[in-house]
C-alpha cells in the first residue's frame, strides 16, 4: 500500500477530528452527556462522549483510503474489521448514554466481532500462535477484539491518558508492519493515529473533553482488528505491546471489577491513594504522590518502555 496515501489518510482522519470535537464540545455543554473529573479538587464538569470525535475521525481517513485505494486493500477481511471496530464504539456510546451493565459491554462487542471471525476463517486463517483450531478460530478472534476493547477500556481515568497509550501502541504497530511488510492492517491504523493524535489534544491535562466508553472500546478493538487480519507475527507484537492493560485487567480483577482510577487531589494538585491497589495508577500513586499529569506521564513511559522493548526485538531478529 502507498505510503503518501497512508499518510494523507492519517492527516484527513486528524483534520476531521479537529473540525468536530469543538462543535461536540459546544453542544455538550449545559446537557446531561457531561461528567465531573473526579481528580481535581474543583470538580469541573467536562463534556463526555468525546470518542465519537475519533470514530468520526477514523472513518474520514478509512473513506480516503477506499476512495483513491481501493484495489490495495484487503476487501474480502475489511467490512468485517470495520464492522468490529464500529461495533464496539456504538456499544462505548451506548453504556456513555444509558450506562450499561458490565456483562453487556462485554457481550456485545462480541457478538459483532464474530463476522471478523468468520471472514478470517473464510480467508483461511485458522491458526493460534501455529495451532491450527479450526472453526474456533472464529470465537476466539471474537474474544480477541472484545479483550483488547475492555483493557483498553480499563486503565484510563486520567487526563490524555488512554487516548496517549493509543497513539503509542498504534504508532509502534504501523513501524512494526512496515519493518515486517505486514500491510493489511495499515488501513486501519494509520487513520486510528491521526484520529487519536487530534483527540489528544483537546483531551491532554486539563481535558476539555473526556472519552467515554466510546473511544476505549473503539480503539482496543481496532487495535485489535488491524493485528487480526495481518501477518501471524503482528498478532504476538499486539498482544504483548498490550501488557499494560492486560496488567490493568489482572489488578481490577482483584477488586471485581469496581475500582475507578481516582485519588485523592491536594491543593497542590497531587493525588494519593491509601486503599488497596486494585489498578496501575493506584500503584503510581502509591509509589509517588504525583500530580495527575505526571502519573500519565509515568504511564505513557511504561508503555514506551515496551513498545521500544518489542522494536529493539524485532530488529535483532533480523
Amino acid at each position: 500500500m502507498d505510503v503518501p496515501l497512508l499518510l494523507a489518510s492519517a492527516v484527513s482522519s486528524f483534520v476531521a477530528t479537529c473540525v468536530f470535537l469543538p462543535w461536540l464540545i459546544r453542544s455538550l455543554k449545559g446537557t446531561t452527556a457531561v461528567g465531573r473529573d473526579l481528580n481535581k479538587q474543583a470538580r469541573p464538569l467536562v463534556p463526555e462522549m468525546g470518542g465519537l470525535g475519533v470514530i468520526i475521525g477514523f472513518y474520514v481517513g478509512v473513506a480516503v483510503i477506499l476512495v483513491f485505494g481501493s484495489t490495495q486493500v484487503p476487501g474480502s477481511l475489511i467490512n468485517a474489521s470495520l464492522s468490529a471496530a464500529l461495533g464496539a464504539g456504538v456499544v462505548g456510546l451506548i453504556d456513555d448514554m444509558f450506562r450499561l451493565r458490565k456483562r453487556t459491554k462485554a457481550v456485545l462487542p462480541f457478538l459483532l466481532a464474530l463476522p471478523l471471525g468468520a471472514a478470517a476463517y473464510a480467508s483461511g486463517d485458522r491458526t493460534i500462535l501455529t495451532i491450527n483450531v479450526g472453526i474456533l478460530i472464529v470465537v476466539a478472534i471474537a474474544l480477541g477484539v472484545t479483550a483488547a476493547g475492555n483493557a483498553a477500556n480499563m486503565l484510563e481515568g486520567l487526563n490524555g491518558l488512554g487516548a496517549g497509550l493509543g497513539v503509542i501502541v498504534t504508532f509502534t504497530l504501523i513501524v512494526l508492519s512496515l519493518e515486517k511488510g505486514a500491510e493489511e492492517g495499515l488501513f486501519l491504523l494509520f487513520p486510528l493515529f491521526g484520529a487519536l493524535v487530534a483527540f489528544l489534544l483537546f483531551n491532554i491535562y486539563p481535558a476539555r473533553v473526556f472519552p467515554g466508553d466510546s473511544m476505549t472500546l473503539f480503539t482496543g478493538a481496532a487495535i485489535a482488528s488491524a493485528a487480526i487480519i495481518s501477518s501471524p507475527p503482528l498478532k504476538t507484537y499486539a498482544v504483548v505491546l498490550l501488557a499494560p492493560m492486560i496488567v490493568e485487567f489482572l489488578l481490577k480483577a482483584r477488586g471485581r471489577f469496581r475500582a475507578e482510577n481516582y485519588g485523592s487531589p491536594a491543593i497542590d494538585g497531587r493525588l494519593q491513594w491509601q486503599g488497596r491497589v486494585e489498578s496501575l495508577v493506584h500503584l503510581v500513586m502509591r509509589w509517588k504522590s504525583f500530580k495527575e499529569w505526571q502519573i500519565v506521564i509515568v504511564l505513557w513511559g511504561v508503555e514506551g518502555a515496551v513498545c521500544l522493548a518489542v522494536i529493539a526485538m524485532v530488529g535483532l531478529g533480523h
